[in-house]
């Protein structure tokens, strides 16, 4: 062997080496007086690693509601006011229909805010909702958007409604940047009824100076059930049916464009969808643990182990030195398909690891393959006859993996994402470390 080859051969062990410390070890940094693995964390499904699991119930609670002597709701009570107490949900929207549609919307708001792998389910007799979803950071924020109502109106100084829900036609986030950051914008797009609306708005709610040269201002203000979004005026007409509403301030900071852009997104996500018919109360929130255990893993982990190593085993016996490098080729590729997974975002779930095991296999088939050409001397497009007849097991996998990425379901999708990268990783590792391990090297003798 030439010394380029052996160089070559060297540098590509090295490379299998170092990739599969990163992935089986990881890349620790000191911070402060302890160590961080800065290789990202796999990202793993409910079945997993558990998640949280929330109740939301009726309101069956009842308001205070002040009403004057023409029977209009005041805020404070006084002469000629009457009291009642009035029931948060009507007794009479208290039924099936309202229920499930109040879990339809909860399922579409999960689904606007990338809640894939969820759970939901709903009881028929009283409306309660059961929900189960990943346990992260937004959790809180997710849980607390299911029960806000949603109702969006735009209204006067006087209360009167100009505009609503019915007149949107779509919500989204959008950004800028500007000399002092980023500025991100919630853009609401009307239908045509909405825009012409809103165009004669912005001709009315205006500022003005009247012949003392006080000025006069209209206001219209956005508000989310009670709670008040934007209040402004305008100074030149909207044409274009685009309510285009600043949320936070333009800046540098990451993390609060982060922030800004979740918030746009969730309001986005309300207006996105319908206004739920009733009102609800999370009434059971807690962190519910996987039934599966680390300990469950051991068994069917060392079994794994077990069969990659008779593998390993089989391919040196039978094909000796090339076996043994075939061996290393293998070792690189469950290595490098592992760091795929963490950094791809790919959730991982029991029938992806599933997957994981159907991507070791088709790789070792492959090298099989590659191996038996090799030791019946057919010493001509050795890599391109393997790879040809590997073809025709890895292009209906392939198709399948593909058709299964678009399913809504997350362990469907989980296990057609991993079949994808899997086969990929095949295709590149092969290309790179087995060729070069054993088909240029013999090319090169």
């Amino acid at each position: 062997m030439k010394i380029e080859q052996k160089l070559k051969v060297a540098l590509v062990i090295l490379f299998i080496i170092l990739i599969s410390l990163i992935s089986f070890g990881g890349i620790f940094i000191q911070k402060g007086k302890s160590f961080e693995n800065i290789v990202s964390e796999y990202k793993l499904g409910m079945d997993l690693e558990g998640g949280r699991r929330v109740s939301l119930v009726v309101d069956t609670s009842n308001n205070t509601v002040i009403y004057d002597k023409d029977g209009n709701v005041v805020e404070e009570e006084g002469e000629d006011t009457t009291t009642k107490e009035e029931p948060v949900n009507p007794k009479e929207a208290l039924i099936v229909d309202n229920y499930n549609k109040s879990k339809n919307i909860m399922e579409k708001r999960l689904n606007e805010m990338g809640v894939s792998d969820y759970i939901i389910r709903e009881d028929e007799t009283n409306g309660t909702i059961y929900i189960e979803l990943p346990e992260n950071d937004n959790t809180d924020l997710i849980c607390s958007y299911l029960t806000i109502p949603g109702k969006f109106t735009v209204v006067n100084n006087d209360g009167e409604e100009l505009l609503n829900k019915s007149h949107v036609k779509k919500a989204q986030v959008g950004y800028s940047y500007v000399d002092t950051g980023t500025a991100i914008y919630l853009n609401i797009e009307l239908n045509k009824e909405g825009t012409q609306i809103f165009k004669d708005i912005t001709n009315t709610y205006i500022k003005t100076t009247d012949e003392e040269g006080n000025e006069n201002t209209k206001n219209i203000s956005l508000k989310i059930d009670d709670t008040t979004l934007l209040t402004t005026y305008f100074e030149s007409e909207i044409s274009n049916g685009i309510i285009q509403m600043s949320i936070g301030t333009a800046t540098t900071d990451n993390e609060a464009i982060n922030s800004y852009l979740q918030e746009a997104s969730n309001l986005a996500v309300l207006l996105n969808t319908e206004d739920l018919p009733l009102v609800y109360n999370i009434q059971e929130n807690m962190h519910v643990m996987s039934d599966i255990t680390k300990d469950m893993f051991y068994i069917p982990a060392i079994t794994l182990l077990a069969i990659i190593l008779i593998g390993v085993i089989f391919l040196i016996i039978k094909y000796r030195k090339d076996g043994f490098l075939a061996s290393i080729a293998l070792i690189g590729y469950i290595a490098t398909l592992l760091l795929v997974l963490r950094y791809t975002n790919v959730v991982l779930t029991m029938e992806g690891i599933v997957a994981i095991v159907i991507s070791i296999v088709l790789d070792y088939i492959f090298t099989v393959y590659l191996l038996s050409l090799i030791k019946k001397d057919e010493t001509s497009s050795l890599f391109k006859e393997a790879l040809i007849k590997t073809i025709f097991i890895i292009i209906p996998v392939l198709i399948t993996a593909v058709v299964l990425c678009f399913a809504g379901w997350l362990p469907i999708f989980s296990f057609g994402m991993i079949i994808f990268w899997g086969l990929l990783v095949i295709l590149l590792c092969n290309l790179i470390i087995t060729k070069t391990l054993i088909v240029d090297i013999r090319k090169n003798k």
